[in-house]
Parts: C-alpha cells; sequence; structure tokens
C-alpha cells in the first residue's frame, strides 16, 4: 500500500477546539487501546471465506435436513444477492434493505424481488417494518428478525433465500409454520459450523478447513501492524484483545497471523467474550472465567496483566485498566468490524471511543479527503484495483445497492439503518487496520461529529457511493 505525505498545516486553536468537541480522534490522546480478533487483526479473504462458509452450510441443510441438491450450488452464482445491511423478516421469509427511521426500500421473497406493488400490500401504504423501533433501540436479532452485518453471516443471506426459493417451489400450505421450520433449519445449519467444540474436533465444515488451509482464508498481519502495536504499548497504551472467539480457535488463528509470540503484544487477553453481552448485561450475570489449556475454568473476581481470561464483561475490564494506566477514568477505544458487537454496544454501555473496519470502502473505491487536520503526516494512498475482484462482486450488490444509503422514490438520498448506527456509534471508520498502522499515533482522524460533512469520519477518504 503506497504512502504519500500531505504538508498541510492547520490552525493549532481550531485543532484544539474540534478536539475538545469530540471532532478529531487521535491514538495519542486515549490511555488504553482494545481489538477484536476475526475480521479486524486477522482480515480474511473474503471470496474464499464466503464460498466456504456457505458451503458447509448447504451441506448440512442437504444431509442432516434433508433439502434438495439445489441448495450446494455455488454461493458465487448468487453473490450480487449478497450485501452487508440486509434484514431477514424470518415469518415471511422476505428481506428487507430498511431506511434509518424504518421505511423499507427495497425488498425480496427468497432471491425474487419484491415490487413496490408487493411491499405496499405485505407492509401497508408506509412501508414501514413494524419491529423496527425494538431493532432500532437494542440493535440485537431475535426469532422474528435477523439483521446481517458481519462476515460470518453474510453467507447466510444466501442460503435462507434459497431455502425460501425452495419452500415456495415445494409449497403446500401452513406456510407461516414451514417458514417457522426453515428459520429452525438455518440457524441448526448455522450453530453447526461454528459451534466452539467444532474446532477441537475437527468438525463442522468451517474449522477444519481453515486449520488445514489458513492461508486460502486469511491474511498475515504486515510488519506494519505488528510494529504499531508495540508502538502503542511503547508509549504507555493498555493494549487489550477481546473477541467472541473461545480460546483455542483464537490462539490458532493469532499464531497464524501474528506468530507465535502473539500473546506478547497484549496486556490482557479475553476469548469467547459473547459480544455483545460482554457490554450490555450486568458483571453479576457476566463473570470472567479461567483459561487452562483451552479449558474455562473457576470464576475470577480481579484481572491481570499478562493472563488470558473468557467471557466477562466491560466493567471488571476497566479495573485493571485503571490499574495499567494509573487513571481514574481511562480514555477506552475499541476496534472491530461488526456494528452489532463492536461499536453500537461499547459507544452506548461504556462511552468507548470505536473505530470501525468497513472493508466494503475498499471494494466501492474511495474519495481522499486532502483537508486532514494535524502535523504533516503519513496518509494511506488506495487504488480501487488493488482490491479482489471476486470480494467486490460479493460485497458491492447491484440488486441491493450500497449499504449505507441508497435514493428515495423522489431520487433523494436516503440513509439506511445501518448508515445511522455506523455515524452514531463509530467515531472513525477505515477499511482494515493498515490505514491506522501506517499513520503516527498523534495523527488527527476527523469524527463524524464533525460539522463540516455527515461522513467526515471515513478515512482515508468516503465511499464513492456517497459521492455527491
Amino acid at each position: 500500500m503506497g504512502q504519500m505525505l500531505s504538508s498541510a498545516t492547520p490552525d493549532p486553536t481550531n485543532t484544539a477546539k474540534m478536539a475538545a468537541g469530540g471532532q478529531t480522534f487521535s491514538f495519542a490522546d486515549v490511555d488504553a487501546v482494545g481489538l477484536d480478533l476475526d475480521h479486524t487483526l486477522c482480515r480474511y479473504k473474503v471470496a474464499e471465506t464466503f464460498e466456504m462458509i456457505y458451503d458447509s452450510m448447504s451441506r448440512y441443510l442437504v444431509e442432516e435436513h434433508k433439502y434438495g441438491e439445489e441448495m450446494l450450488r455455488p454461493f458465487s452464482e448468487d453473490r450480487d444477492f449478497c450485501v452487508k445491511g440486509l434484514l431477514l423478516d424470518a415469518l415471511r421469509g422476505n428481506f428487507l434493505k430498511l431506511a434509518e427511521d424504518g421505511t423499507i426500500l427495497r425488498a425480496s421473497h427468497g432471491t425474487q424481488k419484491m415490487t413496490e406493488e408487493e411491499i405496499v400490500a405485505t407492509y401497508g401504504e408506509e412501508k414501514q417494518w413494524k419491529h423496527f423501533a425494538e431493532l432500532k433501540g437494542k440493535f440485537e436479532n431475535s426469532d422474528k428478525y435477523h439483521l446481517y452485518e458481519n462476515y460470518f453471516d453474510m453467507p447466510g443471506i444466501v442460503l435462507c433465500a434459497r431455502m425460501v426459493d425452495n419452500l415456495e417451489k415445494n409449497a403446500g400450505g401452513k406456510q407461516k409454520s414451514k417458514m417457522c421450520k426453515m428459520w429452525r433449519d438455518a440457524i441448526d445449519a448455522f450453530n453447526n459450523a461454528y459451534k466452539p467444540e467444532a474446532f477441537a474436533a475437527h468438525t463442522g465444515g468451517y474449522f477444519p478447513g481453515v486449520k488445514d488451509e489458513p492461508y486460502m482464508y486469511m491474511h498475515k498481519c504486515s510488519e506494519d501492524i505488528r510494529r504499531w502495536l508495540k508502538e502503542l504499548r511503547a508509549a504507555g497504551k493498555a493494549v487489550f484483545l477481546a473477541t467472541s472467539s473461545c480460546s483455542d480457535y483464537c490462539d490458532h488463528i493469532a499464531r497464524k497471523v501474528l506468530g507465535d509470540d502473539w500473546k506478547d503484544y497484549f496486556d490482557v487477553i479475553v476469548t469467547n467474550s459473547k459480544k455483545p453481552g460482554f457490554f450490555s448485561e450486568p458483571p453479576n450475570r457476566r463473570p470472567f472465567y479461567s483459561v487452562v489449556d483451552f479449558q474455562e475454568g473457576t470464576k475470577v473476581k480481579e484481572l491481570e496483566r499478562g493472563k488470558g481470561y473468557a467471557q466477562g464483561n466491560w466493567q471488571t475490564l476497566m479495573i485493571l485498566l485503571r490499574q495499567l494506566t494509573n487513571k481514574e477514568e481511562p480514555k477506552v477505544v475499541y476496534i472491530g468490524d461488526s456494528l452489532r458487537s463492536d461499536t453500537f454496544p461499547p459507544k452506548k454501555f461504556a462511552n468507548w471511543s470505536t473505530v470501525l473496519i468497513c472493508e466494503e470502502m475498499e471494494a466501492e473505491g474511495m474519495e481522499e479527503d486532502r483537508t486532514q487536520n494535524g502535523p504533516a503526516c503519513k496518509r494511506a494512498r488506495h487504488s480501487e484495483n488493488d482490491y479482489d475482484p471476486a470480494s467486490r462482486a460479493i460485497l458491492v450488490s447491484d440488486m441491493w445497492g450500497p449499504f449505507l444509503t441508497d435514493r428515495s422514490t423522489s431520487g433523494s438520498e436516503v440513509v439506511t439503518v445501518c448508515g445511522h448506527i455506523l455515524r452514531s456509534s463509530a467515531d472513525i471508520c477505515v477499511p482494515h487496520l493498515e490505514y491506522l498502522a501506517a499513520l503516527p499515533l498523534d495523527h488527527k482522524f476527523t469524527t463524524f461529529k464533525d460539522s463540516s460533512s455527515d461522513w467526515a469520519g471515513f478515512h482515508p477518504g468516503k465511499p464513492r457511493s456517497l459521492r455527491k
């Protein structure tokens, strides 16, 4: 990835005012840095991983639930149907793209696009999805709906859409009960692929592939990222890893992407954190557990530097961070890829700063913002030709449009529910960690609070779908 120098000399008085108002963010100003593992420290190869995940789940449905062989068609045949931010109305088998006010912008039944008339006939003249207030308030999934907003989930979009098509092809009545069974089968296939015990047992479809051919599905961390992690600790920052992956899988992945000394990069490691509950549930319901030989042991009341733990809660972690930083109220930033697990809850419940990893920025291509605050500094420069075409074909959809915005029937730009959550919960958004590691710790990023633009928090520039 190329780099370039900026010679801009900003007004220091204005820069200080922006920082005080939350309009800028700098790693130099925080006391502790937390990172997610999957799709953050470990960057997966989108096309290969999606195909493998879909294949493992579809084979399970055919073999265990007797779905038709058509479910085994390659994921890539319907890759344009897949885009981040779709919501499955599980009781109807409909996929919805929602605006920030709950208006249905686009919809399909299975893989079949619904017309405006069909949307109105199903959801009413206002095209309002009735569970929107519940979703927007908690930003959690339920037995009635599922929001696909991370790369482990998203292959399930094509899986469930094809299951609906299969059901319609063989429909006979009792449609609602059949939809309920379909959704239970989909959840069963998902759980079979990712159940924690499957890693050690070498079963489930997903884990065997990642264990046997890790670099078919993931990238190693660059020397820039390793240097950046060391630089954070050398600057006195507490650095921690908090992942929902279990300890054995975490160890396997971290060794592959960081090296056998991966634990030396962190002051404390939390596995099986079960986000978003790590942030949203009270400490008495979310104790920490010791980890010995990848097995969770006894409850732990006090955390220590240099050790690994399982489950837990952010409040108990904060006690350790206070000790490590010698600050009564340490400023914490958390970096992750999931709006539902890594961005919305740490901002809402812990009031941490958040950095969202969003690979769609590279897939779409970016328009670099050359009006950056701070001293002369390195900035990442990206050419969209660098991005893998097969992965771009999955993350950028002609059928659904970009996941952050859309156009209303009158032609005006409409922000989606994911676009709203991103702007209100993330401080900044980058395609991946390389864009942070390439910059000095005192670099000043403009945040989504910057009044100069609705999308000022994208770095090094906003996705081209936001071009006006």
